[in-house]
């Protein structure tokens, strides 16, 4: 089950997907997002999750691994801690293990100036030129541009703006403030993989706080699977596709193995 993040949809992770042929994939647009429902209120984290219960329960899954990209990372997290029975490991990429942390008033109003989204009202020729400019990987191809674009949608003005409204993303934004990583990883008992995303030069402030934030999990989290991928984006998915896959199909046997020698050792 893969999660996109914050104002994505479930296009993103369109390159991925079609790496894990064989595999059942479901890839869902979170509430507010996409094709979804837009609700006032209720973003968060475990009304987030128990949405992914209810998709589950409608395809008649019992459990899955479950895959959560920046903010998915926090509800893929989530609902592996207060649904374990349902959760078969965590994966959680360049999100989900590092809070935003703000102990202040002023420093929360701060950190939520820094995460506003742009105010996008732009032709739609425009916003693809501009966004183009900045692909994950440094190419911008059919399949990235399928991938991205429907996080925009085109108004009876002709002008194209971000589907998530502005004042439901900063209500997710609040929700991200609040969310203690170390809290909701602690009641995580099935393996989790914890993926981040760092610059491969020194000095990156955000890289060093990921960093940091992972060795302090290393005593908290009860199977963690930390992996460091130097060079990457944030946007990984879009710019490795095949590295996702492959770490995704690695989650995938390592779980079937455990479930395998855990049936040879009952029998």
């Amino acid at each position: 089950m893969l999660l996109h993040g914050l104002a994505s949809q479930r296009r993103f992770w369109n390159l991925v997907a079609t790496r894990l042929t064989g595999l059942p994939v479901l890839a869902l647009d979170q509430r507010g997002h996409g094709d979804s429902d837009r609700p006032d209120s209720s973003y968060d984290g475990s009304t987030c999750a128990s949405d992914l219960a209810v998709a589950m329960d409608a395809l008649g899954w019992s459990r899955a691994v479950v895959v959560g990209h920046s903010w998915g990372g926090s509800v893929a997290a989530t609902f592996a801690a207060e649904h374990p029975e349902r959760t078969i490991a965590l994966v959680a990429i360049d999100g989900g293990f590092a809070g935003i942390s703000a102990s202040t008033p002023e420093e929360r109003a701060d950190r939520r100036r820094m995460l506003e989204p742009p105010r996008w009202a732009v032709p739609p020729d425009e916003l693809t030129a501009t966004i183009s400019q900045h692909a994950p990987g440094g190419s911008w191809t059919p399949d990235v541009a399928a991938a991205v674009l429907p996080i925009f949608e085109v108004g009876d003005d002709g002008l194209a703006r971000a589907r998530l409204p502005f004042e439901l993303h900063m209500r997710i934004v609040d929700t991200l403030l609040d969310y203690d990583a170390a809290a909701v990883l602690a009641r995580v008992r099935c393996a989790a993989w914890l993926v981040s995303c760092e610059a491969i030069a020194a000095g990156d402030a955000w890289s060093e706080a990921k960093s940091a934030a992972l060795d302090g999990l290393r005593n908290v989290v009860a199977n963690p699977r930390i992996l460091r991928w130097g060079g990457a984006v944030h946007d990984v998915p879009l710019q490795w596709p095949d590295l996702v896959a492959g770490l995704l199909r690695t989650v995938v046997d390592e779980a079937a193995g455990a479930t395998g020698a855990a049936g040879r050792s009952e029998a």
